[in-house]
């Protein structure tokens, strides 16, 4: 007798799991670091920790406090002491900064973007700027320790402080040694002559080898042109264009069409603008500096040496 199978079951769906709490840190992390919309909070009220990062990556740094969502214990404390930072009067601020901890990854990005505000608008005075570095430097995820690493080697450059850098040289890993061998290169254009880049006039878009001080002003500003109107720069500022693109080798002597049509688009808008400045379509040349970090200023002394750099956080938002 010949027996039929009954028909087998659908299986079943498989849903993946759910992320992690440390999965569900590292992503928003991640989206923040890029500028990139946070992933969706979990379903329901979720848990504490997470609340208090999103809080952290979502506040306004410049007046309000991120709410405490932690009940009493350990992490309570440390969001309050952190909400009390945030409020404190200036001559406190460096005793609970050295006091607070930093068990809480979304303590840590509070830290780091109300301290970066309040170095923005010149609040923190340099020893606090050290001191609010330093805590970032010595605790949270590694989104924040690299900040604020990123933070503290700019302003010792900027204000040439050798003691600094040295210190903050001691606390490289492998991860960010070649951040610091770049800041070593740069601390060794102080002083010296200008270096030498080979640069695209805007708007006639031919080369040139140049030196900084051969572009006729004591201050050069790297900085790409962004959208929007172009910004309206004083006499004294020459203006280097860096390819958002920036393909060519240092020495390349023609532009690939995408750089080509990069150079012509800046080249119309600074004619229409009556404006000139130079395009360096070339990244690698930069990188071989360890001008890395947009904006740089460039401030050179009457035998056209280099006299400061001023570079990403360190750098005003205007010459």
């Amino acid at each position: 007798m010949l027996t039929v199978p009954s028909p087998s079951s659908p299986p079943a769906e498989i849903r993946p799991a759910p992320p992690t709490p440390a999965e569900r840190e590292e992503r928003l992390l991640e989206a923040y670091d890029w500028g990139r919309p946070l992933p969706p909070a979990p379903p329901g009220p979720g848990a504490a920790a997470d609340r208090w990062l999103r809080a952290a990556a979502t506040f306004d740094s410049g007046t309000a406090l991120p709410t405490n969502p932690f009940p009493p214990g350990a992490a309570h404390r440390e969001a309050e002491a952190l909400r009390a930072l945030l409020k404190a009067p200036p001559g406190q601020r460096g005793r609970r900064l050295a006091a607070l901890p930093l068990r809480q990854s979304g303590t840590a990005l509070a830290l780091w973007r109300w301290g970066q505000a309040q170095v923005r608008l010149g609040r923190f005075p340099p020893e606090v700027r050290q001191a609010w570095e330093d805590r970032l430097l010595a605790a949270g995820p590694a989104l924040t320790r690299g900040y604020a690493l990123r933070h503290a080697l700019c302003w010792a450059l900027a204000d040439k402080d050798e003691t600094r850098f040295a210190a903050l040289k001691a606390l490289a890993t492998p991860e960010t040694e070649s951040i610091v061998a770049g800041f070593q290169r740069l601390f060794g254009l102080l002083g010296g002559p200008t270096p030498d880049l080979r640069l695209w006039s805007l708007p006639g878009l031919d080369y040139q080898d140049l030196r900084l001080d051969q572009l006729g002003a004591p201050q050069v500003w790297i900085c790409p042109a962004g959208e929007g109107p172009l910004p309206d720069l004083p006499p004294r500022v020459a203006w280097v264009i860096p390819s958002t693109e920036a393909g060519l080798d240092a020495r390349g002597a023609s532009l690939p069409e995408n750089l080509l049509d990069e150079g012509r688009a800046l080249a119309a808008r600074l004619q229409a603008a009556g404006r000139t400045a130079r395009f360096a379509p070339s990244r690698p040349a930069f990188e071989a500096l360890g001008l890395v970090w947009f904006p740089i200023l460039i401030d050179l002394d009457a035998q056209g040496t280099v006299r400061t750099i001023r570079m990403g956080d360190a750098a005003p938002p205007r010459p």
